[in-house]
């Protein structure tokens, strides 16, 4: 039986051929590829023929010139015209073949026609060749996803060596994205795609693209404001028996910031940000000569081997999946060549980034010392490479980067903290305590940065009343409920808001740790008081020990507490000592009698009787007006040593009273905090 020859069908190698929308100027990219190799041909076939003469024209076809406003109209297609080779029966013959493997030596893996009909309804192709007994040649024909017509053949007397491809009636969904394109914007990418023919060996055609009456945008002209003359490198290394090269690229200009290039058959196939080396950032590097843009191209015999067949990526695994696994065969990892491939950027840069890692050293060290004192215990636990940001970061970004890595390092303690007291296998005694003793030290490191943070969190509390305390613009004070909320969130529970979105430490310690809080909530709505009294004081908190002992009657300890908060307004005047509804020591005393004759349960329902034995504390905040005074001296209350305040027990109302003047309250808050932003290094009065 003879041999049966597998067949091919067009569409459904179309169906199975994928052209994302983002990748829409890449039928482009193929013809201009094959335009440059058809030249590349020609120079070596013909001694007259001098590369100084090759050219390649990109020709942007629209439906008309402008439309109403002035701006660009659709493209209906693009002409690729190139004085290469030509078709020769040779170049048709592959063309034919699909997956052809014609220039494969070249990395071409014989699909790119393909792409023109994944974006295109048909391509012309008219071209003139020489046969192989060395005469003039006309071939001419339609490609479309019906296969390839032929055309009537024109007469060649007059005509030059080359080929034109127009790609005709572009597909939906790239139309749209083509076709808001300008010419430089076509051009520019275009340019960074084939940069590579750029920067081999020997010359690129002349190479340029024409809008309508628009001036041409030629690439050369772009190379040249792109690059650095003087800068090409090349580092090699090996990895599992395969060669790879690394060319080093300095730009003056790019689209793109600091990449690298990974390439297969001569072209661009996978661009990556590179992240990982210290003093380069998503930005231009600064050096004494100026700056510049990095870029390398990474080449290698296993790329062009292991590309996939639209040349989109490479069909090489990332990494092992298990790090302890050894493979049977010799396995290229494309983590490890990245590895390699950064080591080489480093080792090239190196020269060009110490002053972006001094600056860069320097602001992070400024931002800390003046912005964010909180993070001084985890600076001076990151390594060296970890203590540089871009100089021109903002305090955003930096404080960022700050948070990331502190989460990083909160989480690897967690991980080690599981197992750190377990001995491990081959440990010696010492080996044991000095790896437990590091582990402690880094992680009461980390909490210091935690209390920092806190301690510059009430810094910033402080500043903040002392602000709103003062006079507007127009010479009047705040209401009350602008203190109340910096103190405590307003008509709010304990069971609402955060433990840290109260700042009743402003007052007093003990006041933030509590059982129940209320913040201007009526006395019907609280749960813990069982009353139908619509009146509402400031905050009211309990501080109650849930156990047996309690419950009871007994005069035993623990108790109970009642804290009841009330705020004036600063600088208020007209409080009647007379009225026991209208000032504050006697609306205190109502609240008291009002929650010790209620039926109490704790928020969790449970029942809890709170006798007349229950000491209650009364906090008035207020200025010490005349008014005010009047009332304090009516109720027996005494005058704190600094004049800034009153005090005062009622024995028989077991009710302990505090009359803190605004002043007091930031001068008290202030001292009992001085200590802790002495030790952090920030300033206070």
């Amino acid at each position: 039986m003879p041999n049966q020859q597998l067949g091919s069908s067009l569409k459904g190698r179309l169906r199975n051929t994928d052209l994302p929308v983002a990748k829409s100027l890449y039928p482009l990219f193929e013809a201009v590829v094959n335009s440059i190799y058809a030249i590349d041909d020609r120079v070596e076939a013909e001694d007259s023929f001098n590369s100084n003469e090759a050219r390649i024209r990109i020709i942007i076809n629209r439906e008309g010139g402008s439309d109403l406003f002035g701006g660009k109209v659709e493209i209906h297609s693009i002409t690729i015209e190139d004085n290469g080779i030509g078709f020769d029966d040779a170049n048709y013959n592959s063309f034919c073949e699909l997956d052809s493997m014609y220039r494969a030596s070249r990395g071409c893996k014989g699909i790119g026609r393909l792409l023109w009909l994944k974006c295109f309804s048909s391509v012309e192709i008219d071209s003139c060749y020489k046969d192989s007994g060395g005469d003039k040649k006309n071939r001419h024909f339609i490609f479309s996803a019906d296969g390839i017509i032929a055309l009537d053949e024109e007469s060649v007397a007059d005509k030059d060596l080359g080929t034109k491809v127009v790609l005709k009636g572009i597909i939906d969904p790239y139309k749209a994205l083509i076709s808001k394109m300008s010419q430089e914007a076509i051009a520019k990418a275009l340019f960074e795609h084939c940069l590579w023919f750029f920067l081999r060996e020997g010359s690129c055609p002349d190479i340029r693209i024409i809008d309508g009456t628009d001036p041409a945008t030629n690439l050369n002209e772009i190379y040249e404001s792109y690059l650095y003359s003087d800068l090409s490198n090349t580092d090699t290394f090996e990895i599992g028996g395969s060669i790879f090269n690394v060319l080093h690229v300095r730009l003056q200009k790019s689209e793109s910031n600091n990449l690298i290039s990974y390439c297969a058959g001569n072209r661009i196939v996978k661009d990556e940000k590179i992240k990982d080396i210290v003093g380069l950032y998503d930005s231009a590097i600064e050096t004494e000569d100026g700056s510049f843009y990095y870029k390398c191209f990474v080449t290698s015999p296993f790329f062009d081997q292991h590309v996939s067949p639209d040349r989109f990526s490479f069909l090489i695994p990332e990494q092992r999946e298990n790090e302890n696994q050894r493979d049977a065969l010799e396995q290229i990892y494309f983590g490890d060549i990245r590895k390699k491939i950064l080591e080489a950027i480093s080792t090239f840069l190196k020269p060009y980034l110490t002053d972006n890692i001094i600056a860069g050293r320097e602001k992070l060290c400024q931002f800390v010392d003046s912005k964010a004192p909180y993070y001084k215990p985890l600076l001076a636990g990151l390594a060296e490479e970890e203590q540089v940001i871009n100089p021109k970061a903002t305090d955003k970004s930096i404080d960022s980067y700050l948070h990331t890595k502190l989460v990083e390092k909160e989480h690897a303690l967690i991980e080690e903290g599981h197992d750190v007291l377990k001995i491990r296998t081959g440990e010696t005694e010492e080996d044991f305590r000095t790896r437990v003793d590091k582990y402690f030290d880094d992680a009461q490191q980390l909490k210091q940065t935690d209390l920092a943070r806190y301690v510059l969190h009430r810094k910033f509390i402080l500043e903040l009343l002392g602000d709103v305390l003062g006079t507007d613009a127009n010479g009047n004070y705040c209401k009350e409920d602008r203190v109340h909320e910096i103190v405590m969130p307003m008509r709010a529970t304990s069971d609402d808001v955060n433990f840290l979105d109260n700042n009743l430490w402003i007052i007093d310690e003990r006041l933030v740790f509590h059982h129940y809080l209320a913040s201007d909530k009526t006395f019907k709505a609280m749960r813990v008081t069982n009353s139908e009294s619509g009146r509402r004081p400031d905050v009211l908190i309990e501080n109650i020990y849930d156990n047996p002992m309690l419950v009871t009657e007994k005069d035993t300890p623990p108790f109970a507490t009642l804290r009841i908060v009330e705020f004036k307004r600063p600088m208020r005047d007209n409080i009647e000592a007379e009225d026991s509804t209208k000032n504050p020591i006697d609306q205190c005393i109502d609240y008291v009698e009002k929650i010790r004759t209620g039926k109490n349960v704790t928020k969790s329902g449970r029942p809890i009787n709170i006798s007349e034995e229950v000491p209650a504390y009364c906090y008035v905040i207020c200025d010490l007006t005349p008014s005010m005074q009047s009332v304090c001296r009516k109720h027996d209350l005494r005058k704190t040593y600094d004049n800034l305040g009153y005090f005062g027990y009622k024995s028989e109302l077991r009710i302990y009273f505090e009359v803190i003047s605004f002043d007091q309250l930031l001068n008290s808050a202030n001292e009992r905090n001085a200590a802790f932003f002495n030790k952090l290094g920030i300033s206070h009065d």
